[in-house]
Order: structure tokens, then C-alpha cells, then sequence
């Protein structure tokens, strides 16, 4: 299961595709109307086809025609930063880190189906290929009800699947996972402020893990902010390892 930073991003990038995408040589300019730093982001993997400095030139310029701030998402070895080329470039020209760091963790989706079976056995988890309108409700993206272009983000990878756990005629956990490049990503585990403590993303995450096994995935990953043990700590428990880290800078000055 081993796979590089590059090919797991690009793998990510495929799983949550924006509207409107664009090449600089290896790098990957995304845009989708604001909504998530991985769908409004430069993807800065392998060489971008000319010097350095033109290349976040013409990033500037590719965001600032679409009223989006220049952002640049910078993966790298864990804990790691300043082994990126790029990152320290971005540094030296005063370009901020935007809100915390995240982590990507990978697993094989068999193993997770299996650690965590036992949740999902407890409770029935509907898996579906679309999201429906229960699903919609819960989904929440920072805390915040996500924009209408949410759904077309949501539908956007080759494949995906959608989990959820209803009770008393109302969803209260629910989780999405895309495959693309032969990998899976798990992201959207929700579960209901009433319903927490349970097990139920847990069931969640152990209903997709058996989703993408079955579609016949090689590895599942996850991304989660640095600042969240708790998160960490439990995926590590359901057989998630650390794999590489990332950040976005984002133009001085930009809004």
C-alpha cells in the first residue's frame, strides 16, 4: 500500500474535483467559488513548468480573475514543513499559513472494516450513491450549512458513496467516500450534536472502509487538522497511520 506524497494529493485531488481546474506543469489549479481550501487551492506538487517565481505569479493572477484570494496548498513530510522548496519560498515572500495544519492518515480499507465492525454491526448503516435529502441536512462543512455547490463538489470523484444511520425517522450520523486513482478518501463523518458518544461515526467510518474494500480500492485515507487529538487518537485506534502533512499559505494581503 505504499504510495507517494504527490500520487496520494493528486489521488485527493481526484476525489473532490472543483468546476473549474487548470495545469501549470504538475501543479493543479482549482476553483469552485470559495468553497473549501482543497477546491480553491494550487496544488504545488512536482515542478510547475518554469521557474518558481513565475509560476505563484501566475497563480496570483489565475485566482485574482476568478475574485478568489491566492492560495497555495503545500503537502510535506509530517511535522515537516520546511523541507518544501515551495513552502519556504512562499514564507520568504510573507505569504501567511491559512488556519491550522492538517494531518493525512492512511489505512487499507479491510483493516479499518475490520477494526471497527463491531460499531457498525450495532446500528444499521444505509450506504447509497447519492446523498439524499436527510444526509444534506446533517452535512456540515467548518460548523456551517456548505453552499449549493457543495452537492457538485460531493458528486464530483469517478466514484462515491454515502452513509448514513437514521433514527425516529431522522438522520443522525452520516460520512462520504470517493475513490479516484485507485485510492479511497473518507471525509463529510457527521454525527448529530444529540447523538455524539456512541459509536455512531465509528459505524460510519466502518461501513465506508467496507464500501471502498468492495469497489476494490488499495488504500483509504483522511485528512485531519493537527489541532484535533481526540480525532487522531481514534482513527489511530480504527488503524490510520500518519502519512504526510499539509498546509495553505495564502497571498499577503489577501482576504
Amino acid at each position: 500500500m505504499p504510495i507517494s506524497i504527490p500520487d496520494l494529493e493528486e489521488a485527493a485531488a481526484g476525489g473532490w474535483r472543483a468546476p473549474e481546474q487548470a495545469r501549470l506543469g504538475r501543479w493543479l489549479l482549482r476553483a469552485a467559488c470559495g468553497f473549501t481550501g482543497r477546491a480553491n487551492s494550487a496544488l504545488a506538487i512536482g515542478d510547475p513548468g518554469m521557474p518558481l517565481a513565475d509560476a505563484v505569479a501566475e497563480v496570483c493572477r489565475w485566482y485574482q480573475a476568478r475574485g478568489l484570494p491566492p492560495m497555495v496548498a503545500v503537502p510535506y513530510a509530517v511535522n515537516e514543513p520546511q523541507t518544501s522548496a515551495v513552502d519556504r519560498f512562499l514564507a520568504r515572500r510573507g505569504w501567511p499559513v491559512r488556519s491550522a495544519a492538517a494531518t493525512v492518515m492512511t489505512a487499507t480499507p479491510a483493516a479499518v472494516a475490520t477494526g471497527t465492525a463491531e460499531a457498525a454491526a450495532a446500528v444499521h448503516v444505509g450506504v447509497a450513491a447519492e446523498p439524499d435529502d436527510g444526509w444534506l441536512e446533517l452535512y456540515r462543512h467548518r460548523g456551517r450549512r456548505p453552499p449549493p455547490i457543495s452537492r457538485r463538489l460531493l458528486m464530483s470523484a469517478p466514484w462515491q458513496a454515502f452513509a448514513s444511520v437514521r433514527e425516529a425517522g431522522g438522520t443522525v450520523a452520516i460520512g462520504r467516500v470517493a475513490v479516484a486513482g485507485g485510492w479511497a478518501g473518507l471525509t463529510a463523518v457527521e454525527v448529530h450534536p444529540g447523538q455524539r458518544r456512541r459509536g455512531l461515526g465509528r459505524a460510519i467510518t466502518g461501513a465506508l472502509a467496507a464500501a471502498a474494500a468492495r469497489h476494490g480500492a488499495a488504500g483509504l485515507y483522511l485528512q485531519v487538522e493537527n489541532d484535533n487529538a481526540a480525532a487522531r487518537a481514534l482513527y489511530r485506534q480504527a488503524g490510520f497511520a500518519d502519512h504526510h502533512g499539509y498546509h495553505y499559505r495564502v497571498a499577503r494581503g489577501a482576504a
